[in-house]
């Protein structure tokens, strides 16, 4: 039994160094600029996800829009023109839906705003109280 309980931990430090190796021989085939594509296409999808409602982080999605805008000209370096045009659009399309969310309130921020806020017509009542 002792000998089964000295294997295990053999074998995970065996698996663990061969993915280890796995891993760099995969870092060795990767180009820095696809990485650089393909982090830019994620920041572009998580900074949708949070201009949206459900998970809205503005705050978020400005550094999503910063980073890309930075990224733009080493982008367009190092991809084709139709590549770089695409991924500009995809972050032009998020700087106007930030700017949407921006002068918009979520609907559920809205709906207690709203049930907060007293109408016009209570506001001009309690005055003529007085």
């Amino acid at each position: 039994m002792a000998d089964e309980e000295k294997q295990a931990p053999q074998e995970e430090e065996v698996s663990s160094e061969e993915a280890s190796k796995e891993v760099a021989e995969q870092l060795r085939k990767i180009k820095v600029s696809d990485l650089v594509v393909q982090n830019a296409v994620a920041l572009i999808q998580l900074g949708f996800i949070r201009i949206s409602d459900e998970q809205r982080d503005l705050a978020q999605a400005r550094l999503a829009i910063d980073t890309l805008r930075a990224l733009e000209p080493i982008i367009r370096e190092q991809v084709s023109v139709d590549m770089a045009d695409e991924l500009q659009g995809a972050v032009t399309n998020m700087q106007l839906a930030f700017a949407d969310a921006v002068n918009k309130k979520p609907e559920s921020e809205s709906d207690e705003t709203a049930a907060e806020e007293p109408s016009a017509t209570e506001v001009s009542d309690s005055g003529k109280d007085s």
